[in-house]
C-alpha cells in the first residue's frame, strides 16, 4: 500500500512540474505564430519575396516553389494584387491573421496567366456591387470579414532556366489600395 501511495504522489509532483515548465515556456512561443513574423517582415501592401533557405517562417520542403508574402489592411481601402507574366504555375492563398486559409486559387482556376484579384470587407463588396469601376470589370473580387490578413502568391521555377521569369513575377507583382467603389 506504501509503494501505491509512493507511486502516485510522484505521478502527482512529477505532473505538477512538467505544468509548471510548460506555462513558464509559454510566454516564449506566444510571439512565434506565422502571424507575428509576417509583420516583421516589412509594411504592409508591399510583397516580400521570402529567401529560399530555411528560416522558419515557411518550410521549403519544394526546391522548385518562390514565394511572396503580402500583409493587407482592407479598414480604409479594398485592396488590389496583381502581376502578369509567363510563369509555368501560379498560387495565391488569402489568409486572416490566425493563419485560417480564407480563399486560394491558381493559374487553372482563376483568370488565365495574370493575377488579378481585389479584397474587399462586406461594406466595401456592397459598393462594388452597386457601381464596379470598369477597371476592375477582369478582376475576382474576394470578400473578407476581418480588417487584416495576409496573402501568399506562389509561383514554380521547373528549372535554372526559368529561376529568373519566376523571379520577376513576384517582384513585378502588386499588392496596394483598389480604386475606390
Amino acid at each position: 500500500m506504501l509503494r501505491v501511495l509512493f507511486f502516485v504522489l510522484t505521478g502527482l509532483v512529477g505532473a505538477a512540474l512538467l505544468h509548471i515548465i510548460i506555462i513558464m515556456a509559454l510566454p516564449y512561443y506566444a510571439d512565434r505564430d506565422a502571424w507575428q513574423r509576417i509583420e516583421a517582415l516589412g509594411p504592409t501592401e508591399f510583397f516580400h519575396i521570402l529567401p529560399q533557405e530555411r528560416d522558419g517562417l515557411v518550410a521549403y520542403d519544394n526546391p522548385f516553389l518562390r514565394t511572396a508574402i503580402c500583409r493587407f489592411d482592407i479598414t480604409d481601402h479594398p485592396v488590389r494584387v496583381r502581376s502578369a507574366g509567363e510563369t509555368p504555375y501560379w498560387s495565391l492563398a488569402i489568409f486572416n491573421p490566425d493563419s485560417d486559409e480564407i480563399y486560394s486559387m491558381n493559374d487553372r482556376s482563376g483568370t488565365g496567366q495574370s493575377v488579378d484579384v481585389v479584397i474587399a470587407s462586406p461594406r466595401q463588396m456592397t459598393l462594388y456591387r452597386k457601381n464596379l469601376p470598369e477597371e476592375l470589370a477582369d478582376s475576382v473580387l474576394i470578400e473578407l470579414s476581418g480588417d487584416e490578413g495576409y496573402l501568399a502568391l506562389r509561383t514554380v521555377s521547373p528549372d535554372p532556366s526559368w529561376e529568373t521569369i519566376s523571379r520577376r513575377f513576384l517582384r513585378d507583382a502588386v499588392c496596394g489600395a483598389a480604386p475606390a467603389p
